[in-house]
This record gives structure tokens, sequence and C-alpha cells, in this order.
């Protein structure tokens, strides 16, 4: 196996291990990704039974807070409490609490054996005396019996939404223990319509929605009574039939180091277990979903990312192909040099040496050896010169000195240049170039060194062929009128996957390497490069067995040639 085949064969097999890689990470990311979703699935599911919790909490946290500043402090136990102090706690309370969550607030007072019932007008911001609301007839009945008989059983709203909040007075003038008549009781309400429309929909939506998703659903029932539905987040009940989730709140009294101790000790005890059921689930298929969208998601983002490693693991295999073919057409540029310097050198060595040592003496002999040694040396100069050209075509684009010049007499010269060469080669050059050929704006010594090296190149690889032919005509391009000079072989021609190739600096054929054919692989690369700073183009047409067509193609000029 050469060596290009070993490089090759190691690029292909570093390609193949890159594409297993990737497809191993991809089937790892698709397991990954799996595991990941599953995890995130039982996470979510685990988390509803704490997100219920702390909905309970919010909402049971904002209500105690509410009764707490309606209610006497500490230091005032034992002194009088009237309704204007509940009035102005009410007040106070409503101008920095965003939730109005009391639809009414009753304040209740012993008086003859009676009860002195008022309501409190939030608007004029005071207690005013009226009559018991009809749906609180079962409350005034337990406060009543209260009254009579020094006390009874905690009044049960089985709503949840009444609570009945006992406020000692003052007590006994020479101490003692407290008495019925000693108590007045606060009377609040919950807003069952503000809970239902926007207080439990946002807790809700903060606690077991955080994302913004819909992801669980929420119900709160009433505790013992199933029938009655106080919120519920959709119209349906849970799939399953039961919920996941199921916990008592509104439970309005907190015990522990309340600053209210001696008021709420005993009254909100009866509170303590929550009056309300909340009942949570997840929404059916949503989680799924959910999360596999997120799968879906993930393994895009991993597939993106393998496909990056892919195309980045391709583009170092090309780049490492190019940088070892670059380097490998500069070695072989650097033998083809050595060679082709050390040919005519050795022959010119040659010749001076004999002709110094008085070896070859007699006059046909010394102009022998002088056309041997001009001939070499001009060959180096030939050499030198394209190499020159290269750089400067590269470097300096402004070198040439463009004006309108004859076309005919630089194919002329050219092929007057290139005679050696194709005598050598024993090709006959046919020229068919019209007398009233357009000029061109060009460099005349840049075009002839174009037209030499195609017909050099021509003699040097299809001198196999015996004949070549330079034609010229004028043709109509796209951006005006332009001259097309084609030169033409009949040698083995160009394989067509060599022909984008060869135009590149020290690039050689195949078949001229094969053969061992002389040349640096510079000759095509110039003429591009000079073509190019005409304005022009250069292509070639093959096949292999038919002889190759090199088309070159310059803009004409509108002034008369110089």
């Amino acid at each position: 196996m050469t060596a290009r085949g070993k490089n090759n064969h190691s690029d292909w097999v570093l390609g193949g291990f890159m594409l297993l890689l990737c497809a191993g990470l991809t089937v790892l990311q698709y397991r990954w990704t799996g595991e990941i979703a599953n995890a995130e699935l039982i996470r979510l599911r685990g988390n509803l039974d704490e997100q219920a919790r702390a909905l309970a909490r919010s909402f049971d946290t904002e209500l105690s807070d509410g009764c707490d500043q309606l209610l006497p402090h500490r230091e005032d136990f034992g002194k009088p409490f009237q309704e204007a102090d509940l009035a102005a706690r009410f007040q106070a309370w409503q101008a920095g609490n965003p939730r109005h969550i009391f639809s009414r607030i009753a304040f209740v007072a012993p008086a003859d054996n009676d009860l002195q019932f008022s309501l409190l007008d939030p608007a004029a911001g005071k207690f005013v005396p009226t009559n018991w609301p009809a749906d609180w007839a079962a409350l005034r009945r337990n406060l009543s019996d209260k009254l009579k008989s020094g006390g009874s059983p905690a009044f049960h709203d089985e709503r949840g939404l009444m609570m009945e909040i006992p406020i000692f007075s003052g007590g006994q003038p020479g101490g003692g223990p407290p008495r019925t008549g000693d108590f007045h009781w606060l009377i609040l309400e919950l807003d069952a319509a503000y809970a239902r429309e926007v207080w439990l929909p946002e807790l809700v939506a903060k606690y077991l929605n955080p994302d913004g998703r819909p992801v669980n659903e929420a119900r709160v029932r009433p505790l013992g009574d199933s029938a009655t539905v106080l919120y519920s987040s959709q119209t349906n009940a849970p799939a399953a039939g039961a919920p996941e989730v199921t916990l008592r709140f509104n439970a309005p009294g907190r015990t522990e180091n309340n600053s209210r101790g001696p008021f709420l000790g005993g009254p909100f005890g009866q509170f303590q277990g929550g009056r309300w059921l909340l009942e949570a689930w997840h929404r059916p298929g949503v989680l799924e979903s959910v999360v596999a969208a997120s799968r879906h998601r993930n393994l895009a983002v991993a597939g993106a990312l393998n496909a990056l490693i892919l195309a980045t693991g391709i583009a170092l295999v090309r780049h490492t192909r190019r940088s070892r073919h670059f380097a490998e057409t500069q070695m072989n540029f650097v033998a083809n040099v050595s060679h082709e310097l050390r040919t005519p050198l050795t022959v010119i060595r040659g010749a001076a040496h004999n002709l110094k040592r008085g070896i070859v003496h007699e006059p046909g002999q010394i102009g022998q050896y002088s056309g041997l040694i001009l001939q070499h040396t001009e060959q180096l100069s030939s050499m030198v010169e394209q190499l020159l050209e290269l750089a400067g075509g590269k470097k300096n684009r402004a070198a040439l000195a463009l004006q309108p010049v004859a076309l005919n007499q630089i194919l002329a010269d050219a092929i007057a240049a290139a005679k050696d060469d194709t005598q050598a080669a024993a090709c006959t050059v046919e020229p068919t170039i019209p007398a009233t050929l357009p000029a061109v704006s060009g460099d005349a010594a840049a075009l002839r060194r174009v037209f030499q090296n195609l017909l050099t190149n021509a003699a040097k690889h299809a001198g196999s062929g015996g004949w070549i032919g330079v034609t010229a005509a004028a043709v109509q391009a796209a951006d005006g009128l332009a001259v097309e000079v084609r030169v033409a072989d009949r040698g083995p021609g160009i394989p067509e996957g060599e022909q984008a190739e060869i135009f590149k600096p020290f690039v050689r054929g195949a078949l001229a390497e094969e053969k061992q054919i002389r040349g640096s692989g510079l000759g095509l690369s110039v003429v591009l490069e000079i073509v190019k700073l005409h304005h022009g183009s250069v292509s070639v047409t093959s096949k292999p067995g038919h002889g190759a067509v090199f088309s070159v193609r310059l803009p004409a000029s509108l002034g008369p040639p110089k």
C-alpha cells in the first residue's frame, strides 16, 4: 500500500471511529434523557403534597393575620372593649391589607338577657345596630343558649365561613373568674365569592402550578359536606376517582407564642384542624406530556451537540487531509524542481568542464557545447521566471501594464518561443488565427507566457498525439465582446477528477508522475494567475483518450493595438 493509500485508510478509520463515537453518545444520551425524564416525573408527582401544604399554610397564615389584627392585644386584657375599638382596628387592617377576605363583620354584646347585634359598615368605618341576618339564625340561637345557660357547644358552620370569637370585656369588679355576661362576641364571615374567584385561584397558580403550566388541579370542599364545592380549578373530578392529596386547612387559630394568647387559646382551639378540605391531583396526561416535551428538547440539544461534534470531526479530517496533501505536494514540488535544476546544471557543468580542460577544442564541438550550455541556461531561466511570475501574480496584482495589444502577434510569438519544445516532442503546431482578430487589453509579455506555457504543456504531456491546434475567435460574452483562444491536442487526455486540480500550484497529474515527465507543476497555475489579472477566464475540457482543449477567454479592447 502506498503512503497516500495508508493516509486515506487512516482518515477513513478516524472518520469511522468518530461516527461510532457520536452514535454511541446519541444512544447513551437517549437513555440518560429517559432516566432524567422518569426522575422528573417522580419528582413532579412527589412535589404535589408539599405544594398543597404550602398552599394551605399560606391561606391559614393570611387568615390568621387578619384575625389577629382585629382582636385586642395582650396588654388590653381586662379592659372594657367596645365596638369603636373593633372599628378602629378594622380600618387599620383594611388600610394595609390588599385582600378583603371578610364579607361581613359583626359585634354581639349581651344586653338585658338578650343579644345586641351590630354590623360593621366598611364605608363608614363603624358598627351599626341592625337586625340579625336570616342566614345567621343558627348562630343567634347558639349565642342565646350560651347567654342563658352559661355555656354551650361552640358554633359550627357547615360551610366553614363563619367564625365566632369570644372577647373578654373586663370581668368582675373585684376580680374572680369571668362570667358569661363578661364576654362579647366578634363574628367574622369569609367572603366565599372572593375566595372562589380571586384568593384560591391565585394560590393554586402560585403553589400548584408555579411554572405557568396547568399541571395540577385543586378542589375545596367544607369539612363534612362532600356535596358542596367551594372552589374547583376545573369542572371535572379527578380522572382516577380519588384525589392524590387531601388535607385540612382554613384554621385561623395559632396557639404557639401568639400575642393574643389569653383571647385565642380557647376560642380558636376549635379551628386548629381546619374547616375545609383541599383536594389536589395531577391533570391526566399533562405530566407525561411535560416530561416528554422536556425529553425531546434534551434529545434535540444532545443531537445538535453530537452533530456539531461530528461536523467538527469531519472538518478536522478534511483539514488534515488537505494539510497532508499540501505537504506532499510541496515535497513533490521540491523533488521536481530539484530534478529540473539538477539535469541542466549537470549538462552545463559537464560542458564547461570539457571546454575548460581543452577536451573539446575543435570549432564545431565548441559550438555544440556552447549551444548545450545556452539551451539549458534558458531552461533554468524559464523555470525561475515561472516561479517569479507565480509569486508576483499573487503578491502584486498592479504590476501589469494593461494596454490594447494585438493577440495575433502574441500568439505568433508564443508559438515561436515554444518551438524547441514542440519540435522535441515531434508535434506539429497548426494555428488558425483570423487576421481581423480584435485587440485585447493586456500585457503582451505576460500573455505570451500564458500561451507559451499552454503550448509547452501540450508538447510535454500530449506529444504522443503529434498535433497541437491553436485557434482564436471573437465571441460575444455576457459582459461584452471577448476573444477566445483554444489550445487543443490529441494526447491521452486528462481524467475528470484531475481537471479541477491541475490549475493549483505544484499539482501534477498522475500520468505525468507515472511517466516521469519533467515539470514543476507551476505552468498552469501561472496561466490562471495571469488570465485572472486580465479579467479573463481559463478552462479545460477533456476525455481520457481523446485529448484536451484549454480555452482562454479575454475581454476585447475598444482601442487599437499598440
